[in-house]
């Protein structure tokens, strides 16, 4: 990454203030909140009851309060929830209208090394440039995939955006929403679908393409670039090689991933 970095488009600042707004989060999130020390930076998601991510997001702490940077295709969703869930709680929240900056400065995105650092700045102090290839590259490399591109909100479980991998999902902080299920797939090991990396030798076909093996559909095309891109794909119907509207492709795990790719018995 370099130094004068890039604002990231379609994502949105919700900034919380408040003497409740770390607890408030904390009960919610399916990241620790409360580790993150101030001018931290931390990555989870708020879930349905079933377990399935309503949206991720980036949680930035400062001393006297805390922003998530979120998609902006679920900000207003969010928004609504956050304002059900608050009660009394004494935290208020609201838009701001900061945009989010990926370079070589500020604190480290903790999901892989690569990426960056990611801060929120003012439109008039942000660098102008919007072109994110190289972020983009620096997620594809990782395994990384992002919400919207890469994931369907509120039709992926976190094991499905590689969350259990990335600090996504912290298992020992006690409860939050949708605990219970994320909890029990990871113990019993029931996670079928995964965030892979896709490579090619042409350019890959358009976000959404259907990833296929011998004809049957097995995964669904994410963010590209070029001939490289991420997937995310049923690990048990399909191995190192498959198909993207007749374009060749190469499939690996993420580095350090605990699964592999290995087709089994067909089973719904």
């Amino acid at each position: 990454m370099t130094t004068t970095g890039c604002v990231l488009e379609r994502r949105v600042a919700i900034r919380f203030e408040g003497p409740d707004r770390v607890k408030f989060l904390d009960g919610l999130l399916s990241a620790d909140v409360e580790a993150i020390a101030p001018g931290g930076l931390g990555y989870g998601a708020l879930l349905t009851p079933q377990g399935k991510i309503l949206s991720d997001m980036m949680i930035h702490v400062e001393e006297d309060h805390l922003t998530l940077d979120v998609p902006t295709a679920a900000a207003d969703d969010l928004e609504r929830r956050f304002g059900l869930y608050k009660l009394r709680a004494a935290v208020t929240l609201a838009r701001t209208d900061e945009v989010v900056v990926v370079s070589g400065e500020g604190p480290a995105d903790p999901r892989a090394a690569g990426l960056g650092g990611r801060t929120l700045m003012a439109p008039a102090d942000a660098p102008a440039e919007t072109d994110a290839s190289a972020y983009h590259a620096a997620r594809i490399a990782a395994g990384v995939p992002d919400a919207v591109l890469d994931f369907e909100l509120g039709d992926a479980f976190p094991h499905d955006a590689n969350m259990d991998l990335t600090g996504g999902v912290d298992f020992k902080k006690g409860c939050f929403v949708g605990q219970e299920v994320v909890s029990r797939m990871r113990h019993r090991g029931t996670a079928r679908r995964r965030t892979v990396i896709v490579a090619a030798d042409a350019t890959l076909p358009a976000t959404g393409a259907p990833v296929t093996v011998g004809g049957k559909v097995v995964g669904r095309l994410g963010t590209t670039l070029g001939g490289d891109g991420l997937a995310v794909v049923r690990i048990d119907r399909v191995g190192e090689t498959a198909e993207i509207e007749g374009v060749a492709v190469r499939l690996r795990v993420p580095p350090g991933a605990p699964f592999a790719l290995k087709v089994e018995e067909a089973s719904d």
